[in-house]
């Protein structure tokens, strides 16, 4: 009897340990840039997406065409697929979702920058629209004023553009290999910011606290689907964004176990549709 126990709690043990792209512990998906040309519809691999099987969804800008048309058809449609009002998805927003602060909070009961915290994360949404790109004025007082409270143990933040990009020793001349817009100073450009003079500092002193920082930018798609780089003082930076003439697209996973730092990982629309297409089927058989 003793043997026939141990082997049902291996077998449990191994079956709970086997990876997964679908819902492991604190699991939380980030799409980005979903439109198409025109704005009746998004990406069509989006629509096959379960939302539900994740804690957060996590939303890197340019969901639509014009995500706030004034004929205010495709806002209801995205909606339908995103929840804005739900706490656990949150949206920073892009150049293709630009509107008023009034209808923005309409859409999702918060502002454009605004912070969130679960599962010992703090999650910071900002508005790379502003300003051509740099934290400055109310943004920068928020951001300061939540980066010098956190005691969570990740901080992950969010923007469309790449901000961090721009004057870095390395980053600097892959923009134009990787993000969607190249350098300039209009307002879909790959503008010229205070990221590295104001925010990195402040940046490194959460770093240097003992917090996990990483930061998100959903500007890609065109050229790459996924940027991922590590500084020297550990801060991670990534990229993530679908453009729908390819066929590299991929999702960015976050996952967080109890008393551990975010993991993350990009896996192919495609992989996770299957591996989705199974799990289901193995429920329905049971």
């Amino acid at each position: 009897m003793y043997k026939g126990l141990f082997l049902i709690a291996f077998v449990l043990l191994f079956f709970s340990c086997k990876e997964s792209v679908i819902d492991p512990p604190g699991s939380y998906i980030y799409v980005a840039h979903t439109r198409l040309n025109s704005n009746d519809s998004l990406y069509s691999k989006v629509y096959d997406i379960d939302f539900s099987n994740y804690d957060m969804t996590l939303l890197g800008g340019d969901l639509a065409m014009s995500s706030f048309s004034k004929r205010r058809v495709i806002l209801p449609h995205l909606d339908s697929i995103f929840d804005f009002k739900n706490p656990n998805t949150i949206w920073s927003i892009g150049n293709h979702d630009n509107v008023s602060d009034k209808r923005f909070y309409e859409a999702t009961l918060r502002n454009k920058y605004h912070v969130y915290q679960k599962d010992d994360v703090t999650f910071i949404t900002l508005n790379s629209q502003d300003s051509l790109s740099s934290i400055v004025g109310k943004q920068k007082e928020f951001l300061f004023s939540v980066l010098d409270t956190i005691q969570t143990r990740s901080v992950l933040l969010m923007t469309h553009k790449l901000i961090f990009m721009n004057d870095h020793p390395v980053l600097d001349e892959k923009i134009s290999k990787v993000c969607n817009a190249n350098k300039g100073d209009c307002f879909h450009c790959h503008n010229a910011n205070n990221f590295y003079t104001t925010v990195y500092p402040k940046l490194l002193e959460v770093k240097n606290r003992g917090i996990q920082v990483l930061w998100v930018g959903g500007d890609l798609g065109y050229k790459t689907s996924e940027f991922e780089y590590i500084d020297d003082q550990g801060i991670v930076f990534l990229g993530n964004g679908f453009w729908f003439k390819k066929d590299w697209n991929k999702v960015l996973l976050f996952s967080k176990a109890k008393d551990a730092a975010l993991e993350y990982k990009f896996v192919h629309v495609d992989s996770l549709l299957q591996e989705q297409s199974e799990v289901l089927k193995t429920s329905q058989s049971k």
